[in-house]
């Protein structure tokens, strides 16, 4: 739980970079991220400091340094699960140096061994492998495999174990495990480049042009989407679209509270359709300038539109899921809604509307979706002031 709120609190504060290190992360970097980096490696479950210090061959005060806010939650070494952190810069590789030296009464030898670059690594994987991939969380044989262009095949030949001990299938990839490498290439390998997956789009009852394949269980009423990459979460989405982690996950619900049922290769919703949007104008028939531009939210909720007696008409746009004739306009004597009230006017999505006294007996509006018999006229609880007998602009 410790580590979700960290992710949900560094999620809020993070800017994704896009030319900012030798080697740009394929997600979100740690802040502060030094910008000689050429290699990372995501965060996930089961990963620790010690683990990736020991897995590149570097010391802690290295990874300290390259990464420096590790140190910012006040332990000595934590790290923010779904991040990306430095392992390597300068495109220069670290070795660890052990020196033994043995004494005589003559000569001292001194010996250095070169540390393996990838461990841990699963059994059985090819010997003569010359390039890995660390298993990350979400990670899904499928996933590794489109993203380095190799085949099923050769993916379970070279990584045996992935099949949980099944020569002749991987079995659903029931042996990945997270935070181990896998070969991903041995010498004079061919690699098949795979064409991208055919994208077709689908265009529901609301209009909008929803590309395929989608996240499963996503809201119906989006109109913005991103496309879901191997190595992307939902933190790091939500960021870069400028919308709210939670509002991710309510849109996207199958991706869950951790992100971990968020799919690949599919794309995600991260803007839902507004219930209307409009522009007020200054000039009758919606063709003077534009004053302002006003977008309401799905529920229907209105706000208050400050006129300044510049307004005398709104151009409502025909996008949205407002019914029919049930945009709702209250006039009101001061600005922010404030003062006497004179009462309700209704109009359409797609409709161009006059504003009543052409705009001189107001100097501000309430706007929102709501069908005229809520309204408290209709339902005789209300009394609207008595209309002024001269222009208040």
């Amino acid at each position: 739980m410790v580590r979700i709120q960290q992710s949900l609190y560094w999620a809020s504060t993070l800017v994704r970079l896009t030319s900012a290190f030798l080697v740009n992360p394929p997600g979100a970097a740690i802040p502060g991220a030094t910008s000689r980096c050429s290699k990372w490696v995501q965060d996930a479950y089961l990963l620790s400091c010690d683990k990736i210090t020991n897995a590149f061959g570097m010391t802690k005060d290295q990874f300290k340094e390259w990464n420096p806010s590790v140190g910012d939650t006040g332990a000595d070494c934590q790290m923010i699960q779904g991040l990306y952190y430095c392992v390597e810069v300068d495109f220069h590789p670290l070795t660890l140096t052990s020196t033994s030296t043995t004494t005589t009464s003559t000569s001292t030898s001194t010996s250095t061994t070169e540390k393996p670059q990838h461990s841990p690594t699963q059994a059985g994987m090819a010997p003569d492998c010359d390039d890995f991939y660390l298993v990350s969380h979400g990670d899904t044989c499928a996933a590794v495999e489109s993203k380095y262009h190799i085949s099923a095949a050769d993916f379970l030949r070279w990584n045996p174990a992935i099949g949980a001990g099944k020569s002749s299938c991987r079995c659903n990839c029931t042996g990945l495990w997270l935070g181990y490498y896998v070969c991903i290439h041995v010498p004079g390998a061919a690699t098949t480049i795979q064409s991208p997956a055919t994208t077709t789009t689908t265009t529901p009852s609301n209009g909008i042009t929803t590309p395929q394949p989608t996240q499963p269980g996503m809201v119906n009423d989006c109109d913005r989407f991103v496309f879901i990459k191997p190595g992307d979460n939902c933190g790091a989405v939500a960021s870069a679209a400028g919308i709210s982690l939670t509002d991710f996950i309510l849109w996207n619900p199958n991706a869950g509270s951790t992100c971990s049922g968020l799919w690949a290769n599919s794309y995600a919703c991260v803007h839902l359709i507004p219930s209307l949007t409009l522009a007020t104008r200054y000039g009758d028939g919606c063709a003077g300038a534009v004053q302002s531009t006003e977008e309401f939210p799905p529920s229907g909720a209105g706000h208050c539109v400050n006129t300044d007696c510049k307004v005398t008409s709104l151009d409502i746009s025909a996008k949205g899921t407002c019914p029919d004739g049930e945009v709702r306009i209250s006039y009101w004597e001061q600005a922010n809604c404030q003062g006497k009230w004179f009462g309700y006017g209704y109009a359409s999505r797609g409709q161009c509307r006059t504003l009543w006294s052409g705009g001189w007996g107001f100097k501000s509006l309430y706007i929102a979706c709501e069908p005229k018999d809520r309204d408290c006229v209709s339902q005789e609880t209300c009394t609207i002031d008595p209309l002024p007998n001269s222009n208040i602009c």
